[in-house]
């Protein structure tokens, strides 16, 4: 079985944890999900979890969905993380790409929703500088790990069966709002090597 390198870095579990715990519904059917598949899971849904702090910030402040310069900084970030741990660095660009755009999808479907009844939720604010983006950086760099973990698993030439059997246990198992399981697909669009067939 392919093993979580993270599990194995007194750095990174904590804070890792801290933020998964903070961001994804429990559930009591973890197990039936398959494993391989189940950290990059677990932290994708975690940051689309987050998408709505972000849209809530968004909402106050009037500020639009897309940030195309805080996008770039991700995304550069992203693949020089990647490039340091034999990830090649198109692939983790294209990945958090989807990320990106799947959280935005969450926002936007949020905000519409808020429009609609007139009113955001009165959740407890939170601060995107202080807060929310260290939480996203930690998940970032479990991101890129989980992908280094599953390079194997993700240039067999069934992955994406795999997976989107792994996804929908997920989706199932932890009853995630039909928003967040579509933006959980695009999210993981590109996951499986045969995106990348130069790699």
């Amino acid at each position: 079985m392919l093993k979580f390198c993270l599990y194995r870095s007194r750095f990174l579990i904590a804070p890792l944890a801290a933020v998964l715990q903070f961001a994804v519904p429990p559930s009591g059917s973890v197990a039936a999900v398959n494993q391989p598949f189940l950290p990059l899971l677990d932290m994708t849904v975690a940051r689309l979890h987050i998408a709505r702090q972000v849209a809530l910030s968004k909402w106050d402040s009037h500020k639009p969905v897309e940030d195309l310069p805080r996008e770039a900084d991700v995304i550069r970030a992203a693949s020089e993380e990647a490039r340091a741990l034999g990830l090649p660095a198109e692939l983790a660009m294209r990945f958090f790409a989807d990320q990106i755009e799947a959280n935005k999808l969450v926002q936007y479907g949020l905000i519409a929703q808020w429009h609609r009844a007139g009113r955001a939720p009165d959740d407890k604010r939170v601060d995107l500088t202080t807060d929310v983006r260290p939480k996203l950086d930690r998940l970032q760099q479990g991101i890129i790990q989980a992908l280094v973990d599953t390079k194997s698993l993700r240039a067999q030439p069934d992955c994406n069966t795999q997976l989107a059997r792994a996804t929908q246990e997920y989706i199932a198992s932890h009853a995630l709002d039909p928003l967040y399981a579509m933006a959980m697909d695009r999210a993981l669009a590109r996951v499986c090597l045969d995106h990348f067939p130069s790699m």
